[in-house]
């Protein structure tokens, strides 16, 4: 198996080291608080009932053990971009190219949901109506009803042409400040809450029992994707001290909100009512619960307040994600598995890349629901960190029960996500290695460089 070897890790890299732990730190904040605090506690809570705060304990535990493997993996590998630099070195060039795809997945759902919920919270905020073909498609049980999501495709185009203007470090300062904003949203949320917090409505606590927990702990993937997003620009950090330090306040940071945030939501209303789903807590709706809770709790002055912050807030989530994908891109175009083209960068931006990942995202944002396009890039992010953990066990990069534990963990969320979800990655991931042997494998500097005499 073909995999980068050691000498390349040495190499002369030219990209800008204008990243401190403080920014790289909000990076991986800013994909992750927004994406799971202000879009998901509906979809967990539906699963799992209140037990949901055990979802985020699970999930947090499960990717602390995973993010010791990418630490050590961003030292043996510093000018590395993600989980797919980190496999392409340990485990081989084709499953680095399948990481890559599910990274993809990661990326492009991943902006896509948060679109979504961020559309969800403009109308809370403003009121606004349209005619409901344009607020996007809904699926109701196994009824589908079709639209286009208007206001979703719009802020995804705003975001690309952000990026493309303002470069690399004007993006990481704007998204610094947005993830002050954030933080300071969820800080009132959770002061506003405890007023109408009513521990009783934690009973029944686990209504669906441990599997409802596995279920939610699966969804709650959904916002740990940042995490990745903070080690694609590693080869953009100042120091190894840096990313090292950013990995884990990042996770130490988010895992604490989680838990809490879920906490004061469940208890501020009943997550089922007569057997059936909260609709606070279920639908297009749950793309907006924190804000729809405070309006139902008599606090409608607040609940406008953090919806308002929230669409300010959220919109650094797109911001980080689809700086992300490019970058992966770009690696993968410089070890000849892209064309060239996705190398080209104008002010540290990829700019082939964005934009191509901007119409995909807007596409998806516009036409696909949210409920399943969530589902789909949650599992490209553990198809991404098993092999993480898979790199770091067989380079003894760890102690063997970090790997093993974080890659099992991993497998036992991937299983329990919707099952056609997994049928779908099934399919379409022997059609994304169609382009790697039509042109990767042909294309690929280790190709040449064996082909050379």
């Amino acid at each position: 198996m073909r995999r980068t070897p050691p000498t390349a890790e040495g190499a002369t890299d030219n990209t800008p080291k204008h990243l401190g732990w403080i920014l790289l730190t909000a990076l991986g904040i800013g994909a992750t608080i927004g994406a799971g605090i202000f879009v998901m506690p509906g979809r967990i809570a539906e699963k799992a009932g209140p037990a949901g705060i055990l979802s985020f304990v699970i999930t947090g535990f499960v990717f602390l053990f995973v993010g010791i493997c990418y630490e050590r993996f961003s030292r043996r590998v510093p000018q590395g971009v993600s989980a797919y630099s980190y496999v392409y070195h340990s485990i081989g060039e084709i499953f680095a190219w399948v990481v890559a795809f599910g990274l993809f997945l990661a990326y492009s759902f991943g902006a896509s949901a948060v679109a979504i919920g961020w559309s969800q919270y403009l109308k809370t905020a403003i009121n606004y109506h349209l005619p409901s073909f344009l607020m996007g498609p809904i699926r109701d049980g196994a009824q589908f009803h079709f639209g286009i999501n208007i206001v979703a495709i719009f802020v995804v185009l705003l975001v690309t042409v952000i990026l493309l203007a303002g470069g690399v470090s004007k993006s990481a300062k704007l998204n610094f400040l947005l993830v002050c904003l954030k933080c300071t949203l969820v800080a009132i949320f959770m002061a506003v809450g405890l007023r109408h917090i009513k521990p009783a409505l934690w009973h029944p606590f686990m209504p669906a029992g441990w599997s409802g927990v596995l279920q939610g702990a699966a969804i709650a993937v959904f916002p740990y994707v940042g995490f990745d997003a903070l080690y694609t620009f590693a080869r953009e950090s100042k120091s190894l001290k840096d990313i090292r330090l950013s990995t884990y306040l990042c996770i130490g940071i988010v895992a604490f909100l989680y838990v809490a945030i879920m906490a004061i939501a469940t208890a501020m209303a009943p997550v089922f009512i007569d057997g059936k789903i909260n609709p606070l807590f279920r639908g297009t709706e749950a793309s907006a619960p924190l804000a729809n809770l405070l309006v139902a709790s008599g606090e409608p002055w607040c609940g406008q307040l953090v919806a308002a912050g929230a669409v300010i807030g959220i919109f650094n989530v797109l911001l980080v994600l689809s700086m992300g994908g490019p970058r992966i891109f770009r690696n993968m175009a410089e070890d000849g598995l892209l064309p060239p083209i996705f190398q080209r960068s104008h002010k540290g931006s990829p700019t082939f890349g964005i934009i191509a990942n901007g119409i995909v995202v807007a596409l998806m944002a516009g036409l696909v629901p949210f409920e399943d396009v969530s589902d789909m890039m949650v599992l490209g992010t553990l198809a991404a960190f098993t092999c993480v953990c898979i790199g770091a066990l067989r380079l003894k990069l760890v102690h063997p029960i970090v790997p093993v534990i974080g890659a099992t963990g991993c497998i036992i969320l991937a299983l329990n996500l919707n099952p056609l979800v997994l049928k779908l990655y099934c399919i379409g991931l022997p059609l994304a290695l169609v382009p790697y042997f039509l042109y990767g494998r042909r294309h690929s500097k280790l190709e040449r460089a064996v082909e050379q005499p």
